[in-house]
């Protein structure tokens, strides 16, 4: 056996595959099983999936969605947020594995143009330009950090300004 056959990694669980819906030209490029609910997390070209420990769909977010991710290699805690500021997705893997690799590139990959500042009350809002990377369409987000208001006008005046740069940056 030479070494790169002991170091290849099991095929994803034919039942796994199977539930996971891909688009025409779609792949798998990642997986890794969460030690903790037995629930498979799969990357693919253009989203990131959840499979179940009962081997259903559980959710499919598109690239875009997502905000950050993060390996926390102490706990083997893999968290990924989400721009929506829906509640943060965890996973506890049992080793560092591809899925990392592919959550930062698919992340990066979808991130056209970004510009970040700083509120009056020392809060982070970014505004980006982020692609669909299933359609190629062009997406614009405003994501305040944590205590940042949107509401407030001063806030609200100076994303808007730095989004038209953007837009204009790309072309729309």
């Amino acid at each position: 056996m030479s070494l790169f056959d002991r170091r290849r990694r099991p095929a994803l669980p034919v039942e796994v595959r199977t539930a996971v819906p891909l688009d025409g030209g779609e792949q798998v490029l990642a997986w890794a099983r969460d030690e903790t609910s037995a629930a498979h997390v799969i990357a693919t070209t253009w989203h990131l999936v959840l499979v179940g420990a009962d081997g259903a769909l559980a959710w499919r977010r598109p690239w875009h969605e997502a905000e950050a991710a993060t390996w926390q290699g102490e706990s083997s805690v893999l968290a990924v947020t989400w721009v929506d500021r829906g509640r943060p997705s965890r996973w506890r893997l049992p080793e560092p594995s591809l899925l990392q690799q592919a959550l930062r590139e698919r992340l990066q990959a979808s991130v056209v143009l970004a510009d970040e500042f700083r509120t009056a009350g020392r809060r982070t809002v970014r505004v980006v330009i982020r692609q669909d990377l299933s359609s190629g369409a062009l997406l614009e987000q405003t994501i305040p950090g944590r205590g940042a208001d949107l509401g407030d006008p001063e806030v609200a005046r100076e994303a808007a300004q730095r989004m038209a740069r953007l837009r204009s940056e790309v072309g729309l």
